[in-house]
């Protein structure tokens, strides 16, 4: 159950979970506690069901209640927590506000249930993101899984504990689920012929043994393939007797508590189970926080002794003992370990001694993910850079921190090496913690600096925070001049540029794309050459010095047309569609702007996208279609709300959006508008589709 790509998953829920079977009692209970209390916390032990019973509480709560669901598993620095959230609503919010004012405007009006799923290993950020946004929002209701309580003041505590076992309870119901689905994955052309279901009151002893525990019964099923339920419970019994308190080698590593013995004995069990290569792999996979590929698995894990060995069979292995899951397409194939799996494979890594060898290996091959996506980023490969990089996220973050933790000089080349994602693919909030972080705990001598110094300053621009960002940019060009750096030099003029432009001082901003873009030349940077010709176009046309804007614009789109570029190109083909739009050449305008349009969607570009929106809206109405005009509008607002300032407080910007809504109002009877209005504001943008209204123009239903 992780967040899916797009523009915007809107934390809607998951695809629900295969097989739920039982918990009847507690989701019913849950349930009722919701409807009376506007926070429930669903408390109990790691591998109870929390996330099941959670996804059926809120999939069956009042249909009246938008449905948000954020995953905070792989959310390893509790000072992330607000901006996982933000990010696992489909917002990108690109001010430096606070996650509570950013999501108490995004939630304000609206009757919300917002499930926060695995909160205990941040707890107190948990526990204070909630508590604040309850207080801002009565409309909101919270559905929390943690192991322990998160002493809010509205919190009720739901306590999730076991299955019911016995003849007729749900731990039997669930394992005979589970060992016929094991069967038909393993193509059994009879997979109800399995040991357990001659021996049913040792499939109930079993059940009893594992102490009806979910996990364990995960765990376990796959086993009965191969041994007999009376088999099984012998080992188990056996394991048990071992782990009594007067056995302390096995009680360090086991941690054996009164309650739940049955779990972690299940999971050393399904341990033993599997060959010494298998053990071992379980054990490198959990330095993974999310999901892995095959790639990052053979990379990460291939140290001696499983140096040159094909670990094919031995990840399908661990995926048929339930011990990984296996997600995604067969393109697209990905893999991951539940919590309490990976933290017992983290265990034995570290009694391996493996652990910092792992951590290092993992941080390594993360970073050469974000310097191949730098590198390449001008190219063709830029839709399927900003998936990749999408689909690690966690990964990355994970990478970054392990870089501030153990050699911040790594930390500011890869959080700079992510520029791209940071601010071509919104996400600037965590670029800029990430970078900022970097450049606190890094010696002021290093040869990078000069580099995390522009992006910082470039990605503070998009946030609006143009004072910081020409301080960043000022700083960078200093320091880019002493050590004779030229690319940091081009960039930070470029920085600086964009800094002016945005805060509305455009004979500066003029001045610093003119020096800009031969440094840039002179140093072989084209990325930023091709910004600095767009820019420069863009604030010529804001001068009113249309001709020359337009003979930049159609250089950038010329210069970046053999690398086969999406992302420049799309600037430049919105300034030509500003441009035919303020000529009053709107039909001529509108296919520009698509095009801008569809690459920007392709990249997550959420600030790209609101600004070509809005100029979309205004060449539409003045072509004529002012449904379609109030239908983009309606969208446009709907991407600021979760870009953050809306037109990033640019004069001329807001002056084209002002103007754009006048013109449509005064084309349409006030309910037209409104309805139009509302279909785009509420439009579902969970996929990477490009809507078909952006292509065509809007028809009404």
């Amino acid at each position: 159950m992780r967040d899916v790509q797009g523009l915007d998953t809107g934390g809607a829920l998951p695809a629900e979970p295969s097989g739920f079977v039982g918990r009847v009692l507690e989701v019913e209970a849950a349930r009722g506690q919701l409807a009376a209390r506007r926070m429930v916390t669903l408390c109990g032990a790691g591998g109870v069901g929390k996330t099941r019973i959670a996804w059926r509480v809120a999939a069956r709560f009042g249909s009246a209640y938008e449905r948000r669901w954020v995953d905070l598993a792989s959310v390893c620095d509790g000072a992330l927590v607000g901006q996982a959230v933000i990010t696992g609503l489909g917002l990108q919010d690109q001010t430096g506000r606070s996650s509570v004012e950013v999501l108490t405007e995004h939630l304000a009006e609206r009757d919300v249930l917002l499930v926060l799923d695995t909160c205990e290993h941040v707890t107190e950020e948990c526990a204070s993101l909630a508590g604040a946004l309850l207080d801002a929002l009565p409309g909101l209701r919270i559905l929390a899984t943690s192991r322990a309580p998160l002493g809010v003041r509205h919190e009720c505590v739901v306590p999730v504990g076991p299955m019911s076992t016995g003849p007729d309870g749900d731990a039997i119901a669930l394992l005979t689920a589970r060992v016929e689905q094991a069967g038909q994955a393993a193509g059994d052309p009879s997979p109800n012929r399995v040991p357990a279901h001659d021996e049913p009151d040792e499939l109930v002893s079993l059940c009893d043994v594992l102490e009806g525990m979910p996990l364990a019964i995960e765990l376990a099923a796959p086993l009965l393939r191969s041994a007999s339920a009376r088999q099984l419970n012998r080992q188990l019994a056996e394991r048990l007797d071992l782990l009594s308190p007067d056995t302390p080698s096995d009680a360090d590593l086991t941690a054996v508590r009164p309650r739940h013995a049955g779990l972690r004995t299940s999971i050393g069990w399904s341990h033993e189970w599997c060959t010494p290569h298998e053990r071992l792999l379980w054990a490198r996979l959990s330095v993974f926080p999310g999901s892995f590929t095959m790639t990052a698995m053979e990379f990460v894990c291939t140290i001696k002794p499983l140096f040159g060995y094909d670990l094919t069979d031995a990840l399908a292995s661990l995926v048929r003992k339930s011990v990984v899951v296996r997600e995604g397409p067969p393109g697209a194939r990905r893999y991951r370990m539940l919590d309490t799996v990976r933290e017992y494979g983290a265990e034995w890594l570290e009694r391996c001694g493996e652990r910092d060898e792992l951590c290092l290996r993992h941080r390594d091959f993360y970073r050469h993910l974000a310097l191949n996506g730098a590198e390449g980023w001008l190219g063709p490969r830029q839709p399927e850079a900003y998936r990749q990089a999408a689909a690690e996220h966690a990964n990355l973050r994970a990478a970054l921190q392990h870089c501030l933790r153990t050699d911040p000089p790594a930390a500011l080349h890869m959080a700079a090496d992510l520029f791209y994602f940071w601010f071509a693919c919104g996400n600037l909030r965590e670029g800029r913690h990430f970078l900022e972080a970097a450049l606190a705990s890094d010696p002021p001598h290093e040869p990078g600096r000069a580099r995390a110094l522009w992006v910082c300053a470039v990605v503070a621009s998009c946030q609006g925070e143009h004072r910081i960002a020409l301080k960043r940019a000022t700083e960078a060009l200093e320091l880019a001049t002493r050590t004779d750096d030229g690319p940091a030099r081009a960039w930070a003029t470029y920085a600086q540029g964009l800094a002016l432009t945005l805060q509305g001082d455009t004979g500066p901003a003029l001045e610093r794309f003119e020096v800009a873009l031969p440094l840039a030349e002179t140093a072989g940077e084209e990325i930023a050459g091709l910004l600095c010709t767009a820019s420069h176009s863009y604030l010529l046309m804001a001068l009113g010095e249309l001709d020359r804007a337009q003979d930049l614009a159609e250089r950038v789109i010329a210069r970046a047309a053999p690398t086969e570029d999406i992302w420049v190109r799309s600037f430049g083909h919105y300034v030509i569609g500003t441009l035919d739009t303020v000529r009053g050449h709107a039909a001529r305008a509108i296919p520009s702007l698509r095009t801008a349009l569809e690459a920007k969607w392709l990249l997550n570009d959420a600030y790209g996208i609101a600004i070509t929106l809005d100029t979309l809206a205004l060449a539409a109405v003045d072509d004529g279609q002012a449904e379609w005009a109030a239908w983009l509008l309606g969208l446009g607002d709907q991407v600021w709300r979760k870009v953050g300032v809306p037109q990033l407080g640019a004069p001329d910007m807001v002056e084209r959006r002002r103007t754009c809504e006048q013109r449509t109002r005064a084309a349409l009877p006030p309910p037209a508008y409104e309805r139009h209005h509302r279909a785009g504001l509420t439009l579902d943008t969970s996929t990477d589709d490009v809507p078909a209204h952006l292509r065509e123009p809007y028809l009404l239903a």
